[in-house]
Parts: C-alpha cells; sequence; structure tokens
C-alpha cells in the first residue's frame, strides 16, 4: 500500500485503476479500513481512478489519542485531497465515512464534483446510550462480540463474487483491522456522532448526491436516510439495495458498483436547479 504523509498524519490508502482515469475518493465507516472497499475496487473499471485511505486511527494510517471529531477528520481528509493533488472527484462515504464526507464538502467546497453516501450516517448525528459506548468499550479486548458485531453489520455475505471458503479469510482480516485500531477509537467516533449535526446546513449541499441504503441494514434506519435525502438539495434519488445490509461494497459490490457508475456517468446539468435553489456557496469556518 502507498502511504502518503502530510502535516496533520500519516495515511496508508489503496488504489485501484489508472492514474489518469476519473479519480474518486473513498471514506470508509466507524471500525473498518480502506480493505472493506476491495471487493468494490474488483467490480470497478479501470477508467476509474479510486482512492481509499485508512483515516486516522485505522489500518496502517496515523494512530492517535485524540482528533476523531467529525470536523476533525475532515480536515485529515482535506490534507489527503491537498497531498495528492485531486480535483474534481466523486467522493464516496460510508456509514460515519459519510459524515465526513458531509463536512469535507461543508467546509472545503469547490472539489468534490460529486457526493455519494452510502448508509451513511444521518446528517443529524447520532445518539449512543451509555450502554452503546460500554459495548463499544468492551469490543477493545473481547475479539468474539467485536466480530460478532462485524457480522452484524454485513448478513448477505457471502457476496456472489465469493465462495464462502474465499469469504472466511478475508472477513478475519476485516476483524484483525478493527481489533488493530487506535484504542481511543474504539469510542471516539461514536462520541463524535453525538456531538455533529449539519441537519440545517444540509441545504447548501447543491452538488450533484447519491443516496443509497441497504434494506437489512439494522444500523441506520430508512426514516433518517429519508430526511436526508430532503434535506439535501442536491439528492435526486434513494437507492434502496434489496436484500443487502449495512456493508454494500461487501455484501453487494456489483449492485453497488452499477448504481455509482450509473450515477457518475449521468449528465449533471439536470442538477443546476438545485444549485440555483441553494444559494450562494457556502464555506462555514474551518
Amino acid at each position: 500500500m502507498p502511504t502518503l504523509t502530510t502535516p496533520r498524519m500519516t495515511f496508508h490508502y489503496r488504489t485501484h485503476g489508472d492514474a489518469d482515469g476519473l479519480p474518486m475518493l473513498l471514506l470508509h465507516g466507524s471500525f473498518a479500513s480502506s480493505r472493506w472497499w476491495e471487493p468494490f475496487f474488483a467490480i470497478l473499471p479501470d477508467e476509474i481512478y479510486a482512492l481509499a485511505p485508512d483515516l486516522r486511527g485505522c489500518g496502517g494510517s496515523s494512530h492517535s489519542d485524540d482528533g476523531y471529531a467529525i470536523h476533525g477528520q475532515a480536515g485529515d481528509v482535506a490534507a489527503f485531497v491537498e497531498g495528492l493533488g485531486l480535483e474534481d472527484f466523486d467522493l464516496v462515504g460510508h456509514s460515519s465515512g459519510g459524515a465526513i464526507a458531509v463536512e469535507y464538502v461543508l467546509t472545503h467546497p469547490g472539489h468534490a464534483r460529486s457526493l455519494i453516501l452510502v448508509d451513511s450516517a444521518p446528517i443529524e448525528g447520532v445518539f449512543t446510550p451509555l450502554e452503546g459506548y460500554q459495548l463499544l468499550e468492551q469490543m477493545r479486548t473481547d475479539r468474539a462480540l467485536l466480530r460478532q458485531a462485524l457480522a452484524s453489520l454485513m448478513p448477505a455475505t457471502p457476496p456472489p463474487t465469493m465462495t464462502a471458503e474465499e469469504f472466511q479469510p478475508f472477513f478475519e482480516r476485516l476483524a484483525h483491522d478493527a481489533a488493530g485500531m487506535a484504542p481511543a477509537a474504539f469510542t471516539a467516533v461514536a462520541h463524535a456522532l453525538q456531538q455533529w449535526n449539519r441537519f440545517e446546513e444540509a441545504r447548501y449541499l447543491s452538488l450533484p448526491c447519491l443516496l443509497l441504503w441497504g434494506a437489512l441494514d439494522t444500523l441506520v434506519d430508512r426514516e433518517s436516510t429519508t430526511r436526508m435525502l430532503i434535506a439535501i438539495p442536491g439528492a435526486a434519488n434513494l437507492e434502496v439495495l434489496a436484500g443487502v445490509g449495512h456493508s454494500p461494497m461487501i455484501e453487494s459490490p456489483v449492485a453497488l458498483a452499477e448504481r455509482i457508475i450509473d450515477f457518475i456517468t449521468e449528465d449533471f446539468r439536470s442538477y443546476e436547479e438545485a444549485r440555483t435553489i441553494a444559494g450562494e456557496e457556502f464555506a462555514p469556518d474551518e
């Protein structure tokens, strides 16, 4: 895996496709790493240059005791984008990575070409009760509990692209990555999502936006995803993936890739009306 050192942190990241292809930046969720995008990468055509960094505290990127606030992680993404000179890219965010993607677009407008949210954390944030934090903390030392939690996020596995024999070692690598997170990350992202709410500012998200949601998702409900669809002017549609849980890039990479490719190859001039309604550009202070 290549690495990128920035003033904020060092990133390990995965890539797919030709470097002169259409750029796509993919952000994973909590308890994950860039490895989650591997089944999806295997489906993408080489004409798409996809990059997936390990976010702070995850995989091979810098581990730290702090810096996990959604605003701070959007700053990490900005450093990654600047370090690689990315422009006019399609930005994909999964789960808590969706919140980071939204925050990045709001605070760094003009860089992303489109925004694609996959089973994203709700735009009004997520409340985690005390017992939820206790479970997250317990996962630091209880590997069986951690594996059980990860398995619940991907009920439709193995995917059609893998046999059960192929999927099992892949899942074990996902569990190994999760167990190796920075200790603070086990609860810090949940706390960050509890402190984050961009529902009011969602009206400034006028770039073309696609929402995707797995019908079997038990972590993110359809109601909060529908509220996000209504709140974002640039969101033309909510694509519901039947028979899929919280992790479409693993459970159904072909269906996910087909929908995303169809979206990014659209004529985005049809989104101009949403931009007009949204009004002037919004760029809150960092």
